[in-house]
């Protein structure tokens, strides 16, 4: 084989990868292909008998860390697909046997005009098994072949997980490095320490956990165990930072030095990122208003003309605006968080690794049963702060408020219906379908959403709080510290200034380092009281920094610049948003404008009119248009319903695209939802 037809049936595989090339499948006679399919089963013989077809398939694997080979990875998936095929033909038997029952199959016909004959007759005297067969062979055909193209492709949305989490954190982690690397540390130790960052780092730690693997267990040297990370890592991001950092090692260059240079152009480099990706979400802000405010009221208007004409359209309208529109906005919404998540923080609690005896509750523990000690100790001091403080603990968890909310909220629903309120008979309910569903359904959301949005907005405005001033404390206490007062008393200096939160909690820092002598300890135990991912980590850098050099005041320096370029990208994202929610919540009142037009420009003027004439009469004066039979109070359940619908998945909207966060939109949606009833108690 030529260089050149190796190189085109490699595909174009980076140069480090040729040695992951596989080779050409040697000459096998019938025997040797026999005793192949004997030993490894024939899909695994297939596999191993043809593995350039699965180079994709390994390396995704192995970039996902899933832990085996190509090989057996798809003779299991064959097997669970064949389990799936066997589930999917019960079913579909199931299935077929309930549409021949219900007449269903019968009624088929052929779409287009078919001549009689010989085998059309046969196929018509026996439509019914046949269909019935094909519908039970579809359903099992689409489970084997979805369950096998599902675990195909699996390894590979976990790669495109790591990439995203590995590029959105690595900024970070190069910051973490360049405090570590300017405190002394060695390049080893700074890679064992970022290995051990797992709850700050995520899969930054996993990477270079694999570093400290190839050293510790395979012999290797730190630049070759790079070179393999470098060569398996799903971010390009990351391997663009070990290619540079080998290099550095290579030229004997200073490796501190290097890692400032990095932190700093990875920070511009997460600014573009996010440039690009607020293009994006603009992009997607402009499908939302096509997708679920215009296409909407054009099927509307288009099936409201059809039942005026006669027509049958209910079961459109029903399926419109009870599945299509609920369905269809929950999946885009699910597809903004997809493509949201890789720029959101994750929660972050940071590992105490040393606890005290007393905490405990007796002798010192080793490995699992002292972490599982310590979990079982968090466990109870949670369950003995919420019973002696429950409100205290909604502010920290708002979830905890649906726990009070939600049964109110039904309790509130049940009462309206067992009182007799609200009709529940059906006729009697679409007399007055807006004020019903308010009282039964609409009230109760309320009830059952308000706390939890508004704690929910009180812990954000805590968090935006602490967030915006926590570089300026962290640039004090730098300052304090490098002339040389202690770091005890430049916290009793910030604490004295500081209100809110943020000075309660610089206290109790203070205390705890004056009571236990423990910076690190104290720090750690600060983050994850305040439990705000930005600053777990940069409470790791300086916690980590602080044990590495005594030169405290520049730990903190660097941390205060990454905490304050972090929080300018937030707010860069926030005020650039800002005015795509704006176009999401226009769309709604225009939806909501236009639904309200035609209630009462249509609605109401053919409710009345009806009304007055009889059957007879109606059908003279509309000539083919019969007014009598236009469900008029049924229209106008359905539109208060689909303005509902709207006003909860546009407001979900706004406050994921606002601040990547959905119980953020519940205020919007609650606004929305009140100018919904508002605009219906009037017309």
């Amino acid at each position: 084989m030529s260089a050149g037809d190796r190189d085109d049936e490699l595909g174009g595989l980076p140069e480090y990868e040729v040695g992951q090339y596989f080779p050409e499948r040697p000459a096998f006679d019938r025997e040797d292909l026999e005793r192949l399919r004997e030993e490894y089963g024939r899909v695994r013989a297939y596999a191993k008998l043809h593995p350039e077809r699965f180079r994709d398939l390994q390396r995704w694997l192995n970039q996902g860390r899933v832990g085996t080979t190509y090989d057996l990875y798809v003779a299991r998936s064959a097997r669970y697909a064949g389990y799936a095929t066997l589930v999917g033909l019960l079913v579909g038997v199931v299935v077929a046997y309930v549409l021949a029952n219900s007449g269903l199959l019968a009624g088929l016909r052929s779409p287009v005009p078919v001549r009689g004959g010989g085998l059309v007759d046969l196929v018509s005297a026996n439509k019914v098994g046949l269909a019935a067969s094909l519908v039970a062979v579809l359903l099992a055909g689409a489970a084997g072949v979805g369950t096998f193209a599902g675990r195909y492709y699996y390894p590979a949305m976990v790669v495109s997980t790591r990439r995203a989490n590995v590029e959105f954190v690595l900024p970070h982690a190069i910051v973490y490095m360049y405090a570590l690397s300017y405190g002394g540390m060695n390049l080893v130790e700074v890679v064992e320490k970022v290995a051990d960052a797992e709850d700050a780092y995520g899969e930054v730690a996993n990477e270079f956990e694999s570093v400290r693997r190839d050293v510790d267990l395979f012999g290797n040297d730190l630049l070759t165990a790079l070179r393999n990370t470098r060569n398996l890592t799903p971010s390009a991001s990351l391997e663009r930072f070990l290619d540079d950092l080998v290099s550095v090692l290579d030229a004997g260059g200073d490796v501190t030095a290097f890692f400032e240079e990095q932190s700093d152009e990875y920070l511009r480099n997460a600014k573009e990122e996010q440039e690009d990706f607020l293009e994006t979400l603009s992009i997607y802000s402009e499908i939302f208003i096509t997708a679920f405010v215009a296409t909407p009221l054009f099927l509307i208007v288009i099936l409201m003309v059809i039942s005026f004409l006669g027509g049958q359209s209910l079961a459109q309208m029903y399926g419109l605006i009870y599945v299509a529109l609920p369905v269809g906005m929950g999946a885009f919404l699910f597809l903004v968080s997809v493509l949201s998540s890789a720029y959101s923080y994750p929660p972050t609690t940071l590992d105490i690794e040393e606890f005290t005896d007393t905490a405990l509750g007796g002798d010192a523990l080793a490995g699992d049963e002292r972490y599982a000690a310590y979990r079982d100790v968090q466990r109870r001091e949670r369950v003995e702060a919420f019973l002696a403080d429950p409100l205290r603990a909604v502010r920290d968890d708002p979830p905890l408020a649906l726990l009070v909310s939600v049964p109110l909220a039904l309790v509130l629903a049940g009462a309206v219906a067992v009182s007799g309120f609200v009709p529940l008979n059906y006729a009697l309910f679409l007399e007055a379908p807006a004020r019903n569903t308010a009282r039964l359904v609409v009230y109760p959301l309320l009830v059952a959403v308000v706390p939890l949005s508004l704690f929910h907005e009180l812990k954000r405005g805590r968090e935006s709080a602490i967030v915006r001033r926590f570089p300026s404390t962290l640039n004090i206490l730098s300052s304090a510290n490098s002339m040389g007062i202690p770091f005890t008393d430049a916290l009793e200096l910030v604490s004295r200034w500081s209100t809110g939160t943020l000075g309660e909690e610089l206290r109790l820092v203070r205390n705890d380092i004056q009571w236990n002598g423990d910076i690190s300890g104290a720090l750690v135990a600060f983050a994850n009281r305040l439990n705000i991912p930005q600053l777990s980590r940069t409470m790791k850098l300086v916690a980590d920094g602080s044990r590495s050099t005594g030169d405290l005041a520049r730990v903190l320096s660097i941390a205060a610049d990454d905490t304050r370029e972090r929080y300018r990208i937030e707010r860069q994202r926030r005020r650039e948003m800002s005015s795509y929610i704006a176009v999401v919540l226009i769309g709604f009142l225009v939806y909501l404008m236009v639904i309200v037009l035609l209630d009462t420009s249509y609605l109401q003027p053919i409710a009345r009119l009806a009304a007055e004439q009889g059957a007879q009469q109606a059908g003279q004066i509309g000539g083919p248009i019969s007014l009598t039979n236009v469900p008029v109070n049924t229209y106008r359940m359905l539109f208060f319903h689909s303005v509902l619908i709207q006003g909860v998945g546009a407001g979900l909207l706004a406050g994921k695209l606002a601040e990547n966060d959905v119980l953020s939109g519940l205020k919007y949606s609650i606004l929305l939802v009140t100018l919904s009833l508002i605009a219906f108690a009037f017309i």
